[in-house]
């Protein structure tokens, strides 16, 4: 009887017990979630990426968990689903933030409260969270944040010029870096001054966030960006002119070949004046 006892208790601890070790936490989630936000929000709507309220009722969760750990992964596997929203958001790609599986089910189970989903078999949680009123915003200039691009005016902690990894249609293809996509039309790629702020704030892509993380963009020149960016936005993106760079190239190549035939021809000469004295010819 005892026993038959104990192996019930056994069993009902080991149906219980996963679901207390791995349940996921809509407290953690939030934490976890400040790696979203420069593209998401979760009821105010879409940024560089789609408004997340009511995703885990639309999406099957494991694939939302993979999706949120390697996008990468299954972009590169022609998922369905992934591809249709890179069509949809401009076709810019999702990266991928360094966000574990445990964090990914923590991050779904916030969205599922804040959307006020069911989390549990009883009742829905409700958003209980306040609103808090925005900041008053601060008015940016234009014409500095060209100088804070082009790196005329250094950021105030001593980060690089954007100009050192991108470039746009104002300055000039010659005028940039290639390691990044041309800006000039980020402001609407990201959404408008709410997006944009987000990415600038936020600085959420891997490479921004390893030169970002510790010299950061002061809300001040967050402002001056945008209101740059809000300028160039105007102006159609330059298309790489591949046949003028081939031939550049090539031009550029043979000056070099014609060069060194003229330094060896002038060299030769000098050769033979030291060498006929030392063999006596």
């Amino acid at each position: 009887m005892i026993s038959g006892i104990f192996r019930l208790n056994a069993l009902a601890l080991l149906l219980i017990l996963p679901q207390i070790v791995f349940s996921a936490s809509p407290e953690n989630g939030e934490k976890a979630f400040q790696k979203c936000i420069a593209c998401h929000t979760v009821g105010s709507g879409p940024l560089a990426g789609p408004d997340l309220k009511g995703v885990t009722a639309k999406r099957d969760n494991a694939w939302l968990v993979r999706w949120i750990v390697e996008p990468d992964k299954m972009l590169a596997e022609g998922d369905a689903i992934a591809t249709g929203l890179l069509k949809e958001f401009n076709n810019i790609p999702m990266p991928p933030m360094g966000v574990t599986e445990a964090e990914a089910k923590d991050i779904l189970a916030y969205i599922a409260a804040k959307s006020g989903e069911v989390v549990g078999p009883e009742e829905p949680v409700a958003n209980t969270t306040p609103a808090t009123p925005a900041p008053p915003s601060i008015q940016g200039d234009a014409e500095i944040g060209k100088n804070l691009f082009l790196g005329r005016q250094a950021l105030a902690n001593g980060a690089p010029a954007c100009i050192a990894c991108h470039q746009n249609t104002e300055i000039g293809s010659m005028g940039g870096g290639t390691l990044g996509p041309d800006l000039t039309k980020v402001h609407s790629r990201y959404g408008g001054d709410i997006g944009l702020k987000s990415v600038l704030s936020s600085t959420p892509f891997p490479t921004m966030r390893g030169i970002f993380s510790e010299q950061p963009i002061s809300e001040t020149e967050v402002a001056h960006f945008i209101a740059y960016f809000t300028k160039t936005n105007e102006l159609t993106e330059q298309q790489v002119n591949e046949t003028f760079l081939i031939k550049g190239i090539g031009i550029g190549f043979l000056g070099l070949i014609l060069v060194y035939i003229l330094i060896s021809l002038i060299w030769i000469k000098r050769f033979k004046g030291v060498r006929i004295p030392m063999v006596g010819k």
